[in-house]
């Protein structure tokens, strides 16, 4: 006799991240309660170089980004509102007209898009950092993007403190290597700029302290993986591995002509800005070792929509899995942290945490301090 399964299809989400220098799509869904990946879009939409002095984002710009969303929107078809996300970033943030652009956007993307905050930018790689690194312990998260930084420290699903500042790998090639030009006194001067605007927060992170400090998506990727390429095998950023990938850098004359193992072609123009920012934040943090995390923005969109995940721990989470497709008896497999299903509120098709990012937290003692 045959077997109908006969089990709901399981829910699909997708997350968009509308970044200064590509558009990010991931869809996921939840399988026996763990939240897999299923599919992941990125296009170099280039838009913060479509920003001008006037902060004005230029018609070229707006249709690049708009292609790309006419491109998402094919892979969103069925979706439901309340299963799409998207969420613009620093670019955005600055246009004086990203209201036209959003107005032009609804005609793409059957999807409301959500401009966010410096600071809730930061709490969303946090927490998509947490969901998906088992490391535990107090949590330093940096992520270098197109138009800004963003800096967290955090424990236990719990942002402690959170901060965005207006420097990125696009923002600061324009500034500090017109016309593609590498040189030490352009490096060094991005460098500096990097760690004076960290200068105001500098000893409250300090103070706090952290366990294990983990970089997130493009600038810190790519470090990773060019270290890798050049004999790091495990890929753990260091200040002395960074001082040597910055002579070899410096050994160019300009981003055309920028060759390093591992550094794709796409990178070329926002890398050496980028490893400059990263230098600047390990100067003024004194960071002993960096390590790459999966998870970032869109990863923490996607628990914020599946509300259920939000404080489960992550080794808990395979366990559960686990036992749910070998039909594990629960009250014999380990215990973890237990699910916590956190209240979330919808807001056109967007979840969000009811309350505000924690402040203050526990000592420094045993952690990371300068």
């Amino acid at each position: 006799m045959p077997i109908h399964d006969k089990s709901p299809r399981p829910q699909e989400f997708a997350a968009v991240d509308l970044g200064s220098n590509s558009f990010h799509m991931v869809i996921a869904r939840v399988v026996d309660g763990a939240m897999q990946i299923i599919g992941r879009l990125k296009q170099r939409v280039h838009l913060a170089d479509g920003l001008g002095p006037d902060n004005m984002l230029s018609e070229e710009a707006m249709t690049r980004g708009l292609n790309c969303l006419s491109l998402f929107a094919e892979r969103l078809q069925g979706f439901s509102p309340a299963s799409v996300c998207i969420v613009g970033t620093h670019t955005l943030r600055q246009a004086l007209n990203a209201t036209d652009f959003l107005k032009r956007a609804e005609k793409v993307i059957p999807y409301p898009i959500e401009i966010i905050s410096g600071n809730e930018e930061a709490r969303l790689i946090f927490m998509g950092v947490e969901h998906t690194q088992p490391e535990k312990g107090r949590k330093l998260v940096i992520d270098i993007g197109g138009g800004s930084t963003e800096l967290v420290i955090g424990e236990n699903f719990e942002p402690i403190l959170v901060e965005s500042r207006r420097m990125g790998c696009v923002s600061f090639a324009q500034l500090y290597f017109p016309g593609g030009v590498i040189n030490k006194e352009n490096f060094q001067r991005a460098r500096m700029a990097a760690a004076q605007k960290l200068e105001t927060l500098t000893w409250q992170f300090r103070i706090q302290g952290w366990n294990v400090a983990m970089g997130a998506s493009g600038t810190i990727k790519a470090a990773h993986e060019v270290l890798m390429e050049m004999g790091e095998k495990d890929g753990i950023i260091t200040p002395e591995r960074l001082e040597k990938l910055v002579k070899e850098v410096l050994r160019h004359r300009n981003f055309a002509s920028l060759s390093l193992p591992g550094l794709s072609e796409e990178r070329k123009t926002v890398f050496v800005p980028g490893l400059a920012i990263l230098c600047g934040v390990f100067d003024a943090l004194a960071i002993r070792e960096l390590r790459l995390s999966d998870g970032a923005l869109r990863e923490g969109v996607l628990y914020e929509m599946e509300g259920r995940f939000r404080h489960q721990d992550v080794r808990s989470r395979t366990a559960s899995s686990l036992a749910n497709q070998y039909h594990i008896d629960s009250e014999q497999a380990p215990t973890g942290a237990g699910y916590h299903y956190a209240n979330v509120r919808t807001v056109a098709g967007t979840a969000t945490e009811a309350g505000a990012s924690a402040t203050g937290g526990a000592t420094a003692m045993g952690r990371h301090a300068a």
